[in-house]
């Protein structure tokens, strides 16, 4: 099966180069994730809606890739719980001081 740098197609890998690369995509990446992180959004749901807040193509003229969106909130998802992780560890270890 061909990949285009190590994605499935150039529109997979253009909707993860734009929405990790570009501050204010990145910024409405994370605020989802962070909803999905703390159960007020479940993973469809934050996909539609970060999809309604990104203009119809990437900068580029690329569609943006949903399935690809859904792996890039999944990711973010679970890099916001392990820093939640860590900070409730850091809050313990100094309240047991």
């Amino acid at each position: 099966m061909a990949t285009f740098n190590g994605y499935p197609s150039h529109a997979h890998w253009n909707t993860a180069l734009w929405l990790n690369n570009d501050e204010h995509f990145y910024v409405i990446l994370r605020k989802y994730a962070d909803a999905i992180a703390t159960d007020r959004l479940g993973l469809l749901t934050a996909s539609k809606l970060l999809l309604n807040e990104l203009p119809e193509q990437t900068p580029d003229r690329v569609n943006w890739q949903e399935g690809q969106i859904e792996l890039l909130l999944i990711e973010q998802t679970e890099e916001i719980e392990k820093q939640y992780e860590e900070a409730i560890k850091r809050v313990f270890q100094r309240c047991s001081r």
